[in-house]
């Protein structure tokens, strides 16, 4: 508003300098055109967010609908967020070229808040009532541990899930592992048969690290959440035998080849195309999995811990939720109208997902239902959902940004099959205390 009263105020000025030397007295009231204030407050803004499945676009195309009646003098430039562990916008950043509005998770939050490259939106909640509109549960998603506010989040808890394909496993005679030995059973099973026992889509780092959480919390709860905080070691007994584990994996046959140029997308259609016996995501790909695989898609509760203590540990669960959601630049020419832009179009896109996608992770207050009610899978992780006794955090979670870049170039080396047990303990120690 500021720039259209300076720009009114200098149309002004220089009307009456120009009667002035005419030798006439200025009669601002009739020499100054009205404006058309609805074509000149049109606003685009430019949007960097996730629009590439139907679980995706779906809540997205929602939320830019209902905000048409909420500001309706706004319209949305969208640029697909790249599957690349957040080097874009890194990149966007760096050559202070950033969108009005993006996707941004804890890293990025940590990151942007050193090189003031993320407005804070502390007022803007306060003034649109954000806080009030949330789950007390759902609240502390919301700050960081200084209790500020820099993006807004749209979902809830997740929960990593190791997805199976029940026909898959029917057809090659394989049991459904419920401890570590069956599991890597089954993994040589799969690839004796020409299966590929995990899809994992390791073109993107943070698949990798989850199945190591996954692998870790069976010993100790807090799973990489611990190494992040600075509060263990790789070295412990959970992150050691993790790694070992993972390794012996690996040199299994656990992953698929070329694994570390597949996609989300590419992974999700091997295994809903029955080439994949598993597949390793978020429970965000329940929709997808349950509208496209039917009852043939089940989830398997951490089958990777030993024996003896299976089932005790089955629902410590890797995941969880995280502060980040929709961000704002602070060098945005229309910074305050992105910032309850964004605001807004978080909580919508929020309602979008359990409308349209029937998302059973809910952090508002007045919940919608989903308008086609959950599919199968989806009702059995809300039942299972009671059971969960701690939470992790999901890799781009991590606080601490020199640990997260570390952890996750180890891991990928360990995948790699070329590397010992040794020296990723040992790199990944020095790198735990280098980023103290």
């Amino acid at each position: 508003m500021k720039t259209k009263f300076t720009k009114h105020f200098c149309m002004v000025l220089t009307a009456t300098f120009m009667f002035t030397l005419a030798g006439c007295a200025p009669k601002v009231a009739t020499t100054v055109t009205p404006k058309d204030t609805t074509a000149q407050d049109k606003v685009v803004l430019r949007v960097y967010a996730q629009y590439s499945a139907d679980d995706e676009k779906q809540p997205f195309d929602y939320a830019k609908a209902e905000m048409q009646k909420i500001m309706p003098n706004v319209e949305l430039d969208l640029e697909v967020m790249a599957q690349d562990d957040n080097q874009k916008i890194k990149t966007y950043a760096a050559t202070n070229n950033l969108p009005d509005i993006f996707v941004a998770t804890t890293d990025i939050i940590e990151s942007f808040k050193k090189s003031n490259n993320i407005l804070k939106l502390n007022t803007y909640i306060q003034e649109l009532g954000i806080e009030n509109q949330f789950l007390p549960s759902s609240l502390p998603l919301l700050k960081d541990t200084n209790g500020d506010t820099w993006a807004i989040p749209d979902a809830g808890q997740f929960a990593a899930l190791l997805y199976y394909n029940k026909d898959v496993f029917t057809k090659n005679n394989v049991k459904v592992p419920t401890n570590y030995t069956e599991f890597l059973s089954a993994v040589k099973k799969f690839k004796a048969n020409g299966i590929v026992p995990l899809a994992l889509f390791a073109k993107e780092k943070w698949p990798g690290v989850q199945l190591f959480d996954i692998l870790a919390s069976r010993e100790d709860p807090k799973g990489i959440t611990k190494l992040d905080l600075g509060e263990g070691k790789a070295s412990d007994p959970a992150f050691k035998n993790a790694a070992t584990k993972l390794l012996e994996l690996v040199k299994a046959g656990l992953l698929p080849k070329g694994a570390f140029n597949l996609s989300s997308d590419d992974a999700g259609a091997q295994f809903k195309q029955g080439k994949a016996a598993m597949y390793l995501s978020g429970a965000w790909s329940m929709s997808d999995l349950g509208a496209t695989m039917g009852d043939n898609v089940g989830i398997l509760y951490y089958p990777v811990a030993d024996g003896s203590n299976a089932s005790s540990v089955q629902w410590n669960m890797s995941g969880g939720g995280y502060n980040s959601g929709l961000a704002v630049s602070p060098y945005s020419k229309n910074k305050d109208i992105a910032a309850k832009y964004a605001c807004q179009f978080a909580l919508k896109f929020a309602e979008g997902r359990i409308i349209k996608r029937g998302d059973p992770n809910p952090i508002l207050k007045n919940t919608p239902k989903p308008e086609s009610g959950y599919n199968a899978i989806q009702q059995q992780y809300v039942n299972d959902s009671a059971k969960f006794k701690t939470m992790t955090c999901f890799d781009w979670g991590i606080t601490n940004a020199k640990f997260k870049a570390g952890i996750e170039d180890e891991v990928n080396t360990l995948l790699s099959g070329d590397y010992t047990v040794d020296n990723f303990v040992k790199n990944l120690d020095k790198i735990i205390d280098q980023a103290k």
